[in-house]
């Protein structure tokens, strides 16, 4: 498919061409970014969800193409890159796209590469691919990730200053400072900030009810405390009814929506209640639309299983015009609610808050059902940006004249929640950068010399954004400085400053003896007379030696000294700066090297294990260097210590699951009887626990707190379905019991895994033959149906 003609254009005929290729006009700050790409220079584009930033991307790929040069397209979510890769094929023809997320790689060849950031990362810092003159980072905001926001970081660190940037963020307040330290590490960088939506946003609430109040009616309503729990009712949260709060969206023409809940299963109740009442929201003209779409997505992946409960209730309520999307549900049937919502064929869809991350899924209308999400450090209220971004999705362009969001109101106490999100600003991306046992390897690997590792750890925006604390410190410092100067003249005008010194130590010392003495002194009480206890000739020496003190002190020539109490306290203060000097040049120090420290304190950790010795890194090392993994040093470990000696394909795989992401729950009851029934591979597992451990108590002891995942609950099942199980629904059942969604996820980065071991060549060739071994019984089935959904 030629999507434009391959000899070289002219500037203006290549906008023209590009222009041509959609049915709207461009805005501003799209015209603006494309002209700019085109004319070599790196853009970051801040601007609301929706509002078209894929279309820069878009223009980007089109002048590579042009050019006959290559761009990588890195996305931070695997399902987000599977459908940008759709996307790309079906717009540039499948022989130009490839997409790489380590459990699958197709066309790696090609001009458009889409990838997660962690695979570009490594490329980076190993060896970029060729010819490679663009990069696009997609949701770029995600910088400020927890977790993975240093791979954002490395990449524009390592990235080759003569590939051409673009990236794409939500709306974020420091997307000067962000452009201000890309131009700085990488090259110059155009920002532009578009804080305008396409499709004007109007918010509203929802009491619990289900009632819907404009926001000028709120503060009148909640005078009244019957409004919500009655006369003298204790004060509870509780969500709005889901089903009237839906028929009232309805009435009012607001459908089709997304009702973000923030939780699993409170999706799934939601649906189920919407059907206990028979609420039907789809005509049933278009209820054959439906079932056709439902039967051909069965027929295309074979392996999904529709009786079983959650999969029966999901299509249930697709075939009402309902349906529900989160991480646990099974991949296709994630797409199958996507494509029936954006034809208009479901009318709500009761989501988590991973929807509204990238996938293209716009509604009319938007209900946030509490303002409140759970944290692995328990309840906290949503940021600016989390309620933007699902707010986001409410407006269709070109369709909705105005998009909706329904914020629940939940209490009178919830007041100041809700305006202080509506009215506030998006928060700044902070940095996130960590030097975990991945970076330090690669970084070791990289360069022999310790200051070019330091001189790159220090380009981070980490770094970059504590030189604003560095220049206060700074400030703080030389303000001390000035301040003290005075103090080096003071002189007492009887003596030297060492004698005004030792006159206050002794006066200290007087005053120690006088509150002993006093203290000893005082008259005991006996429990039947109350007679003072009589003087001892410890107390008579005491009282001597207070008073000799007392006579030196006053013999002396600052005691006489007219001028002492004046230099006393000039010398008081003058101790108080010192004090603060001090505390600020160590502030100073701790903030300057804050990164280097980490770094140090990580290739300590690997020297302790003899992974690196004299700058040079061991295959285990090495193997640590290659790995796009958060537990790369505890696989090493692991695989090192002969833990898989003589095991089969099967077996190594289960084990090796115990060492990916970390799941809801580390053990469960199959996993128990499980490893009962396996007495050596509970053995084996015991082992990897104390390796676990080990792991924990050295980093414990050099200061370091990366996490150590170490569990079962993938074991029994991943040992099923690499040694051949083919009933899948069973083995969900009888060896997980979980979402087959994560489930799946995990066998998948279970794939990668074994794949990233088995392309290792410092592995022992029985064991990497193992892996090989055990990656066709791992990726077969629904499993591989998942691969690129």
């Amino acid at each position: 498919m030629n999507v434009f003609p391959p000899d070289p254009l002219p500037l203006d005929a290549l906008f023209d061409t590009f222009r041509r290729r959609y049915p709207f006009s461009l805005d501003p700050f799209q015209e603006e970014a494309i002209q700019l790409i085109a004319r070599g220079t790196s853009v970051i584009v801040s601007a609301p969800t929706g509002a078209g930033k894929t279309l820069i991307a878009e223009f980007a790929i089109v002048r590579a193409l042009q050019q006959d040069r290559r761009i990588a397209y890195t996305t931070p979510l695997k399902a987000l890159s599977n459908q940008k890769y759709a996307d790309f094929c079906r717009q540039f023809g499948e022989h130009r796209v490839g997409i790489l997320t380590g459990d699958v790689k197709v066309n790696p060849g090609a001009s458009i590469l889409v990838m997660t950031t962690e695979i570009l990362r490594n490329m980076f810092y190993l060896e970029p691919p060729q010819n490679l003159a663009y990069v696009v980072l997609d949701e770029c905001h995600y910088m400020g990730d927890e977790g993975r926001g240093t791979v954002w970081e490395e990449i524009i660190i390592n990235c080759p200053k003569e590939i051409q940037l673009v990236a794409l963020s939500a709306t974020v307040s420091n997307i000067g400072e962000i452009s201000d330290w890309i131009g700085r590490t990488h090259r110059p960088i155009a920002a532009i900030h578009h804080p305008i939506r396409p499709v004007p946003l109007q918010y509203v609430l929802s009491d619990r009810a289900g009632k819907i109040l404009p926001l000028n009616e709120l503060p009148r309503r909640v005078k009244d405390p019957r409004g919500f729990e009655g006369r003298h009712r204790p004060f509870r949260r509780r969500p709005p009814d889901s089903n009237c709060l839906i028929l009232e969206l309805h009435e009012r023409g607001w459908l089709p929506a997304i009702y973000f809940i923030f939780s699993r299963s409170g999706c799934e109740r939601a649906l189920e209640q919407l059907l206990e009442q028979n609420l039907d929201l789809l005509e049933a003209s278009r209820r054959p639309q439906v079932e056709e779409v439902i039967q051909r997505t069965l027929l295309e992946y074979p392996s999904i299983v529709p009786e079983s409960p959650l999969n029966s209730l999901l299509l249930e309520g697709l075939r009402h015009g309902a349906g529900v999307h989160h991480a646990g549900i099974l991949p296709a049937l994630k797409r199958l609610t996507e494509v029936l919502f954006e034809r208009g064929l479901v009318k709500v869809v009761f989501a988590t808050e991973t929807m509204s991350l990238g996938i293209h899924m716009p509604a009319k209308s938007v209900v946030i059902q509490s303002l409140r999400k759970r944290s692995e450090y328990g309840f906290r209220t949503l940021t600016v940006s989390e309620l933007t971004q699902m707010a986001g999705r409410a407006g269709r362009r070109g369709i909705d004249p105005e998009g909706k969001c329904v914020v629940a109101f939940d209490s009178v106490e919830a007041l100041d929640e809700v305006l202080r999100l509506i009215r506030g600003k998006p928060e700044p991306i902070e940095s996130r950068f960590r030097i975990g046992y991945s970076s330090a390897a690669l970084l070791l690997s990289k360069f022999a010399d310790p200051e070019a590792i330091r001189r790159t750890i220090e380009k981070s925006f980490g770094q970059f954004q504590n030189q604003r604390l560095i220049r206060r410190l700074e400030s703080e410092r030389e303000e001390i400085l000035t301040r003290l100067a005075p103090s080096e003249s003071l002189t007492p005008p009887c003596c030297d400053l060492s004698d005004l010194i030792a006159y206050q130590e002794k006066r200290a010392l007087l005053q120690m003896e006088r509150r002993r003495l006093h203290s000893e002194a005082r008259p005991r009480r006996r429990k039947r007379e109350a007679k003072a206890f009589p003087w001892s000739e410890t107390l008579h020496e005491a009282r001597a030696r207070v008073e000799q003190l007392a006579l030196e002190l006053s013999e002396t020539a600052c005691h006489r000294c007219p001028e002492r109490p004046h230099l006393e306290k000039r010398l008081q203060r003058s101790r108080r700066l010192q004090a603060a000097l001090e505390q600020r040049r160590e502030q100073l120090k701790q903030v300057q090297e804050t990164y280097w420290d980490q770094f140090l304190r990580v290739a300590r950790i690997l020297e302790h294990f003899g992974y690196l010795e004299d700058g040079s890194l061991s295959v285990e090392g090495r193997l640590i260097a290659s790995l796009r993994h958060d537990n790369e040093l505890l696989v090493a470990r692991v695989l090192f210590a002969g833990t898989f000696d003589r095991l089969k394909s099967h077996e190594i795989a289960a084990l090796l699951s115990c060492l990916i992401e970390e799941p809801r729950e580390t053990e469960t009851l199959f996993s128990r009887m499980f490893l009962k029934k396996y007495s050596h591979l509970r053995k084996k597992v015991q082992a990897m626990q104390h390796l676990a451990e080990e792991v924990e108590r050295i980093q414990k002891a050099h200061q370091v707190a990366l996490p150590v995942s170490m569990h079962v609950s993938y074991l029994p099942a991943a040992y099923r379905w690499a040694a051949g199980e083919e009933d899948w629904l069973k083995l969900v059942q009888d060896s997980y019991g979980g979402h087959e969604g994560d489930l799946i996820r995990a066998f998948r980065r279970l794939i990668d895994l074994c794949r990233q071991l088995e392309d290792f060549p410092g592995l022992d060739p029985t064991l990497r033959e193992r892996l090989h071994e055990a990656i066709p019984g791992l990726d077969r089935g629904i499993v591989l149906e998942s691969a690129l959904i």
